[in-house]
Order: structure tokens, then sequence, then C-alpha cells
């Protein structure tokens, strides 16, 4: 057996305790660090929502519940809960807009809404509000 330092064995405590300091403070930056790029990519993944549903809405004869639809359809093929989605064009509730009665050459912006609680995977008690995404096209 080598020896080894009396000040070299009893080095081995403290360092237990730095990391159990250090840790949680590393984890929850890292933990941050993932959390900002989901949010990122589901704010990328709402706008293509909309986009798809602007390419559907300026098609001459779409109903607004068309362009709801393929929105949520959308959502839910990637991974969004498309029922909590919140879908308005030009900046009324969906449900409100007669999109067959828009004349032609008329800007069409749809714009996508999910809560952040719905799509995240930190608990809800650190966040709050809503994630957006939106798109306008002219009608042909």
């Amino acid at each position: 057996m080598r020896y080894q330092p009396p000040s070299v064995r009893t080095r081995w405590g403290a360092t237990v305790v730095e990391f159990a300091l250090v840790a949680p403070i590393f984890f929850f930056v890292v933990l941050g660090i993932v959390e900002v790029g989901r949010g990122c990519m589901v704010q990328e993944l709402l706008t293509e929502g909309a986009r798809r549903g602007a390419r559907t809405g300026v098609i001459e004869g779409t109903s607004s519940a068309t362009i709801k639809q393929t929105v949520t359809d959308y959502l839910t093929s990637v991974g969004i809960n498309g029922e909590t989605a919140g879908v308005s064009v030009n900046d009324a509730p969906i449900d409100s807009v007669d999109a067959q009665a828009m004349p032609a050459y008329t800007e069409i912006t749809v714009v996508v809404t999910v809560p952040v609680s719905s799509c995240t995977w930190v608990p809800t008690l650190f966040l709050r509000g809503t994630i957006s995404g939106q798109y306008t096209m002219r009608r042909e």
C-alpha cells in the first residue's frame, strides 16, 4: 500500500459536500437550457401550424372550421395537444370569423396559441402564460 498524506485522505468528505451543494444548481441550469430549447421548438411548430392554416385559409371558399381543423391536425401530428390550441384569424376568435366571406386580396393572419403548461416538462408552478406562432398570407 502506498503512503498518502493525511490531507489527501481527509479531502474526500469535502469533495462530497461540495458536489452536494453544486449539483442541484448545475442540474437546474441544464434543465433550464433544455426547457428554453424546447420552448423555441414549440414556437416554431406553432408558426408552422399557423402557416398551414393560413395556406388553407387563402384558398377561396375555405371555411373557418377547415382552417382550425388543419391547424389542429398538424399540431396533433407533431405531439402538441391540438385541443388546447387557440386559433384566431385577423385578431378574432376562429368561431366568429366567416373566412368564406372575405374578399380577394385581403390578408389573413392566423395566430395559434397554446398554454405553456401543455407543452413543458417542468412543473407548471414555475411557468405560466402562452406560447404563440402566427403567419400572414394574402387571400387568392
